[in-house]
């Protein structure tokens, strides 16, 4: 029988389709029910759906969002649209994505019954084919969909073993291996694509229990099934060995990673997991071969305890626009933690991070003028170092901050008038004195209220916000990096009064000079 999956945002109309149709005379089964596109998609992970019948216009995900996932999980999923309106628009898109009919609201039952029997034809001829002719697309399609959904434990044992002849699927061998290999193309090697796959599967040809398919992120991956006294382990990365000689002889870039032996076919999900996962160690090992399992650190080594960033020599070549010097130390820095023994990839985009995080704390002072911009650059780049697993393009991603920080005070320095540079300059150098807009205009010889009306519209704040947000940014790092008493502390930034610093600071942070040098 073909499962069916029945999703509208209306119970009713849902309960009511399960009840009005007769499913098992049409050898159909609903497997499942949702009133929402989100919950009808995590359904379809972990179920194998061969009909989705869907409302239109739902909440969370709409219905041709829905189809289009939906797709992408299974190639060979049918889809229906229910909807309570005679969009051409909607059929426009619904006939793109492939869908089998599109029904109006309130569902003609006779017409839905008629086009399920369709269905059920059109899926009954699709699985004599692929029965009868595996060497052909829609087998490999089906196959390759069925080892996905396998590997990701989104199967039960029983449809996997059902589909295992019919596939040529393996599921009674002692123990089971992953393997993943990454190809990096680019519009000048895009024409060696036929090549690379035609190296894989001469390997696989001649091997005989390896299995194949390309996943979700257009990796290769590799099945193999072996005995569990064989020598295999070794054979199998003779295999990914010459499969990696092969590829770059091509002069085309490629990563292979091998997960752990597993003992079950049930149990295979975990060495496809822990191969994705061996993929960030290429960060630290970028001229292997093949990233096996063993390379795995669990001690939980403390990289902090073992290696130190010097953040202020990181802000003060900043501001004062040393780029070469900030290269350098960048260079260095991830030299000198590579060789930690047990350094994971995990370490080294903490550094990044904290790089990150330090620099906006300890420099937001001196990027008021363009502080929006920075936030939003330093969220871009926090939310793509998660993928980055290539040492060389995180260390470049660092530098290109560097370098977009250096352009934006080189191009604020330019755009901002010549008088409010020259006040910012002389309050980072005098923070520690007594400052006005008094002092400061009768420093630089301009009307006071000018001066304040300048300095807002130039900085976006006001003179005395600016003036406390910079003296207690410098209160921050006396109280993380120094052994000085709070009232020194005071002192050092400008504040004579202990008690009107203290109240400050907690305004300007949310807490007590007390409670923030409890952080260290």
């Amino acid at each position: 029988m073909y499962n069916v999956l029945l999703v509208d945002d209306e119970p009713f109309i849902v309960d009511g389709l399960e009840v009005l149709i007769d499913w098992a005379k049409l050898n159909l089964t609903v497997v499942g029910k949702a009133y929402n596109g989100k919950d009808a998609l995590d359904f379809m992970k972990f179920t194998h759906v061969d009909i989705l019948i869907t409302d239109v216009k739902m909440p969370k995900m709409q219905g041709l969002e829905l189809i289009s996932e939906a797709k992408i999980l299974n190639p060979n999923c049918k889809c229906l649209i229910l909807s309570g309106y005679n969009d051409f628009e909607y059929v426009k898109e619904g006939i793109k994505l492939g869908i089998e009919n599109y029904l109006t609201k309130p569902v003609n039952t006779d017409e839905l019954t008629a086009t399920l029997e369709e269905t059920v034809k059109s899926l009954d001829l699709a699985t004599s084919k692929v029965i009868f002719t595996p060497d052909n697309s829609e087998w490999h399609i089906l196959r390759g969909n069925i080892l996905s959904r396998w590997v990701n434990d989104s199967i039960t044992s029983e449809e996997l073993r059902n589909r295992a002849d019919m596939l040529q699927i393996i599921t009674d061998s002692s123990c089971y291996s992953v393997a993943i290999i990454n190809i990096t193309l680019d519009s000048n090697v895009n024409s060696q694509v036929s090549k690379i796959y035609n190296i894989c599967y001469n390997y696989i040809k001649s091997d005989g229990k390896i299995m194949s398919f390309e996943d979700m992120y257009g990796n290769f991956v590799l099945i193999f099934t072996h005995e569990q006294y064989d020598d295999r382990d070794s054979y199998i990365l003779n295999i990914l060995g010459r499969i990696y000689d092969n590829i770059t002889s091509l002069n085309v870039k490629v990563h292979i990673t091998l997960g752990p032996t597993v003992i079950s076919y049930k149990e295979l999900s975990k060495s496809y997991k822990t191969a994705r996962k061996l993929f960030e160690y290429f960060l630290i090992y970028p001229n292997k071969k093949v990233i096996c399992n063993d390379l795995i650190d669990d001690s939980k080594l403390k990289v902090e305890n073992l290696i130190s960033i010097d953040h202020n020599f990181i802000a003060s070549s900043l501001v004062s626009k040393n780029k070469e010097e900030l290269f350098d130390y960048i260079d260095k820095l991830f030299d000198e933690v590579i060789n930690i023994p047990g350094i994971t990839p995990e370490h080294l985009k903490m550094i990044v991070v904290k790089i990150l995080l330090t620099l906006y704390k300890s420099m937001s002072s001196q990027f008021v003028l363009f502080q929006n911009e920075i936030i939003n650059h330093q969220s871009n780049l926090l939310s793509t170092i998660h993928n980055i697993h290539d040492l060389k393009i995180l260390k470049e991603t660092l530098k290109d901050l560097f370098t977009y920080i250096i352009d934006k005070l080189n191009e604020k320095e330019t755009s901002t008038s010549p008088v409010v540079y020259q006040v910012l300059k002389y309050i980072h150098k005098n923070y520690s004195k007594e400052l006005s807009l008094k002092t400061l205009s009768f420093q630089f010889n301009i009307n006071t209220t000018y001066l304040g009306q300048l300095f807002k519209k130039e900085t976006g704040v006001s003179f005395p916000n600016y003036l406390n947000n910079y003296r207690i940014d410098r209160a921050k790092e006396y109280l993380l990096e120094s052994n000085l008493k709070t009232a020194q502390i005071a002192k050092k930034v400008g504040y004579m009064d202990p008690n009107y610093f203290y109240r400050i600071f907690k305004k300007y942070t949310g807490v007590s000079p007390t409670d923030y040098k409890s952080l260290k």
